[in-house]
């Protein structure tokens, strides 16, 4: 591996990092140096997923960040550990001048969220955030004729994902999903995070005020969420996020003056006037999450979402969830 290539150690080593790593294993100018996991046999078997390009080990794990920080003076770090346990190695590597990439979301406490990226600032570190929905090609060109005025004046959006996710987290590895300890959030801010995400990126608003209902697991997890949301310029959203759908679905349907436009994960419906409905064609994705922000790093790329982007849906999830538990209409500030 050439001296030049980019430094980066991982922090919780279970099935997301292993998708992850196959991505960052397939790039040009990266060297995964270590891997650190409260479970050292977690992070010794994903250090045994990078090739050796020389002797000794080609990844050092650890059963603790600060030791993987300490030792190896990694020049970034990526945390794809349980959503509670984001903040502390996002700080530590913020202290040590690392540069960042975070699973999304970005937090589930607005406090901690605001922490990660006043630090990143202040210390000059890109913060990338894992909201991968952001280069689907659909939501790209949604985006595109959303600020082009395509469909006229923006006046409703309606957003859905639905999903098995109760059924389809299963083993020991998914867990910790279902423990609030660990977790600190249901499908919301597991899966409904992209939702929320995507909402926000592709009207390239954000919200002021949310009124929402929930159906919470016995341990208090949500499972089912209903909300109205007001965006900064006034167009009204209906956004519902189910676990407990036998199939999945994920759209978004932006209704203008003059059309509409229907967006899933895959395709773009376009609707103008009393024309029938067209598909529109879509360019093919040509980037990773994982790329964007070795890129990002490497060569001053722009992050696909900076962590000041992704305050903005960690802010709408608490908004929601405190809505939810009041009983009350919640003005973000």
């Amino acid at each position: 591996m050439a001296s030049s290539a980019l430094r980066i150690g991982i922090v919780g080593c279970g099935l997301a990092a292993r998708v992850h790593l196959g991505r960052l294993l397939t790039l040009d100018g990266v060297q995964v140096v270590g891997c650190a996991d409260p479970d050292l046999d977690a992070a010794k078997a994903l250090a045994a997923l990078v090739p050796a390009t020389g002797t000794g080990p080609a990844a050092i794990a650890f059963a603790d960040h600060r030791d993987l920080l300490k030792q190896l003076t990694p020049a970034a770090l990526a945390i794809f550990t349980p959503h509670l346990a984001h903040y502390r190695p996002a700080m530590d590597a913020l202290q040590a001048d690392c540069h960042l990439f975070i699973e999304k979301p970005l937090s589930t406490n607005v406090q901690e969220a605001a922490d990660i990226v006043g630090l990143a600032r202040g210390r000059g570190r890109k913060v990338g955030v894992g909201h991968q929905y952001r280069l689907l090609p659909s939501l790209v060109e949604a985006r595109r004729r959303l600020g082009s005025g395509e469909i006229g004046p923006l006046r409703l959006v309606t957003a859905t994902l639905a999903q098995d996710w109760l059924a389809t987290h299963v083993g020991a590895e998914n867990s910790w999903r279902f423990d609030p300890k660990v977790a600190g959030g249901g499908i919301l801010a597991d899966a409904g995070d992209h939702l929320i995400d995507a909402l926000l990126w592709s009207t390239g608003q954000v919200a002021t005020d949310v009124a929402a209902v929930q159906n919470r697991l016995e341990s208090g997890l949500d499972l089912v969420t209903a909300a109205a949301i007001r965006l900064v310029d006034g167009t009204p959203v209906t956004l519902a996020v189910s676990g407990v759908s036998p199939g999945p679905l994920f759209e978004i349907n932006f209704f203008g003056e003059r059309g509409k436009l229907r967006a899933t994960e895959t395709t773009l419906l376009e609707q103008l006037g009393d024309a029938p409905a067209q598909t529109v064609p879509l360019a093919e994705a040509t980037e990773s999450i994982d790329g964007n922000f070795i890129a990002a790093v490497a060569s001053g790329a722009p992050l696909c979402c900076p962590a000041e982007e992704a305050l903005d849906t960690v802010r709408l999830l608490e908004a929601i969830a405190r809505s939810a538990a009041t009983g009350q209409a919640v003005r973000l500030a």
